[in-house]
């Protein structure tokens, strides 16, 4: 856990339809360590309350909040990476810190206690499934661009060898490592040779059987950063395998990482995808 006092941003969110209008204001949280941006929401009815998490960019991940909050959710974006107090980089992370920032949020006025929904990009989608992984409480998560598995962390120098993404109580998490068999063409081959030469027995693999959360998983067939749809095609087999329908894998061939961010704008048919399945339909 980290000792540190970190700073976190409120947002007061007033909804008039759609369009959000927000004011800010800074403050400590004395008990609760981690670094986040909350808005509420205006609903005076209790509601599911949402984490969002970014992916391998670090800080605050407002873009990917956006949609959420203009869905209405009271909606904590929240840093793990690349913040003020945080680590500079994602390695070894502790899930610790994310137990600190669940617990904050469902005890947040209109927030219901025993349930939350999870939706992450990227590394924020492998991690989301990790905590969803370990959390009966975690009732949906969204994932894009989504991975199966722990992966080694993600250096500046890549000359360096990185740890574990994320460590539980104290111990790196079981993780791929880098590992390609031949030459590399980018970062998607780079992926999915160190997939294909893994060694670690499985051990690797994000227990996605142990999730109870409804899990829709968005790819893009042309994602040059990792195998997302091959991943996705695994957690979705896995998942249905033991409890029909639990799992729904929604690829766009047309679509890079991240569906190309297609599903932040507004008015268009995968932002309604997104909304729509966000809102369990």
């Amino acid at each position: 856990m980290l000792k540190k006092i970190m700073k976190a941003t409120l947002v007061y969110s007033f909804f008039m339809g759609q369009s959000l209008n927000a004011s800010t204001v800074d403050f400590n949280l004395e008990n609760n360590d981690f670094v986040g941006k909350y808005y509420p929401s205006s609903s005076a009815e209790q509601q599911v309350a949402v984490l969002v998490l970014g992916g391998s960019e670090g800080g605050l991940p407002e873009k990917l909040a956006q949609p959420v909050v203009d869905a209405g959710y009271p909606t904590l974006a929240l840093a793990y990476f690349n913040a003020d107090g945080l680590p500079q980089e994602l390695e070894k992370i502790p899930l610790e810190y994310f137990t600190e920032a669940k617990s904050w949020l469902k005890s947040q006025n209109n927030v219901k206690p025993d349930e939350l929904i999870i939706v992450g990009w990227s590394k924020g989608a492998e991690l989301a499934l990790l905590l969803a992984s370990k959390d009966a409480e975690i009732s949906k998560v969204v994932a894009i661009a989504p991975s199966s598995v722990v992966w080694a962390g993600i250096l500046k120098d890549w000359t360096k060898v990185p740890a574990s993404s994320w460590t539980e109580k104290g111990q790196e998490l079981t993780h791929i490592p880098f590992k390609p068999s031949g030459p590399v063409n980018g970062l998607r081959d780079l992926y999915a040779q160190s997939l294909a030469n893994r060694v670690d027995g499985n051990k690797a693999d994000i227990s996605v059987n142990d999730i109870r959360a409804r899990v829709v998983l968005m790819t893009g067939e042309n994602d040059a950063i990792w195998p997302a749809p091959q991943m996705a095609n695994d957690i979705c087999d896995k998942m249905n395998a033991k409890s029909e329908n639990q799992c729904e894998h929604i690829n766009y061939e047309d679509l890079d990482h991240l569906l190309d961010y297609k599903f932040l704008e507004k008015g268009t048919d995968i932002n309604d995808a997104f909304i729509d399945k966000l809102k369990g339909n």
